[in-house]
């Protein structure tokens, strides 16, 4: 198979970032004979997507939009809580709705991202009876153990999921999605991450992490990790720099509060993504600061700053694990509120 089929998926406020990441993709995967991209876009912009439909054009790939009020209405139906004021981080647990009936794999990549190298090893991939391949969370099994999951067991990132249709089709895998959500619970701390952790359980393949490749290796020394997440059940150090010196895909999510599209942003992947945007279509955009403008965030800055990094992680490792605790806390409590009802 030498098409590659790919899912996007965001709102006005994240569409350039989309569009930023699809050049990326479509720049360094030129050596695939056929790509497809599905985007399915809520309330973006006659500008951006005119901007979308400019890029996948000149370089002569196929561009299915798909507007997300369907989606919309059935995040509603089922109750699915909004993430930072949108559904849609959730839209790919629906794929099955828009794509053509011939894809056999599908691979969802976050807005947030940068394709910085080849996919094309992901076409010929065996999966054998996975449903999705995915990469390790930089979480650590604290986090997996709020959750219930076993040190050894698998947590995943889910900002790139690997999905094998048919497998996912045999297991029916977006029903189990849907009656988890109605019958047992639908609030997470990392809502659709937790999610797709929790029903896919058992159902996974790790993939290397080069292909969701995460800030915290760039911010922090292997040792500096260890010290405070451990690389037991996590890949070794060796695969850890492998990926270091060759990243294909770059998750550049949320660094201190920020992303590198924000003005004045401490995120270490900043460079990289500003060299994209500068060859994209949204060359023009402007910078501006995080909303995220609270007096912790502001202390979380200022600590980066003035801190040696190993110290300012354990301080951030100690306080992001309470947040997550207390939320999961307050989750579970309002579910079994909502059960005994």
């Amino acid at each position: 198979m030498n098409r590659l089929d790919v899912l996007y998926a965001a709102d006005d406020n994240y569409a350039p970032f989309l569009g930023v990441s699809l050049m990326s993709l479509l720049e360094n995967n030129r050596d695939i004979e056929e790509i497809r991209i599905y985007a399915v876009l809520d309330n973006v912009s006659e500008k951006n997507r005119g901007r979308l439909e400019k890029t996948v054009e000149s370089f002569g790939r196929d561009l299915r939009i798909t507007d997300a009020k369907d989606f919309n209405r059935l995040m509603e139906e089922l109750g699915v809580p909004k993430y930072r004021g949108s559904y849609a981080t959730h839209y790919r647990k629906f794929f099955h709705l828009i794509i053509d009936e011939d894809v056999e794999r599908l691979l969802y990549i976050d807005s947030d991202t940068i394709v910085d190298g080849s996919l094309k090893e992901l076409l010929s991939l065996d999966m054998g009876d996975a449903c999705v391949g995915v990469v390790l969370d930089v979480l650590g099994t604290k986090y997996k153990k709020l959750l219930g999951f076993g040190d050894d067991e698998t947590y995943f990132n889910a900002g790139v999921t690997l999905i094998d249709v048919n497998n996912w089709k045999k297991n029916d895998c977006t029903n189990a999605m849907m009656e988890h959500i109605r019958k047992v619970r639908a609030k997470y701390c990392n809502p659709d991450q937790d999610l797709f952790n929790v029903v896919l359980r058992g159902k996974t393949m790790v993939l290397p992490p080069e292909y969701n490749y995460m800030p915290i290796h760039e911010a922090y020394s292997d040792d500096m990790y260890e010290k405070n997440y451990g690389f037991a059940h996590y890949y070794s150090r060796e695969e850890v720099e492998k990926a270091r010196k060759a990243p294909v895909i770059i998750h550049m999510f949320r660094f201190l509060g920020e992303f590198p599209w924000h003005k004045g942003n401490l995120h270490p992947n900043t460079e990289l993504f500003d060299s994209y945007l500068k060859r994209s279509l949204w060359a023009d955009y402007e910078k501006k600061p995080s909303g995220n403008q609270t007096a912790l965030f502001k202390i979380e800055r200022l600590l980066y700053r003035m801190l040696p990094r190993g110290l300012f992680l354990k301080i951030f490792r100690i306080q992001h694990y309470r947040s997550f605790y207390k939320r999961e806390m307050a989750y579970r409590k309002e579910t079994e509120g909502m059960v005994s009802k």
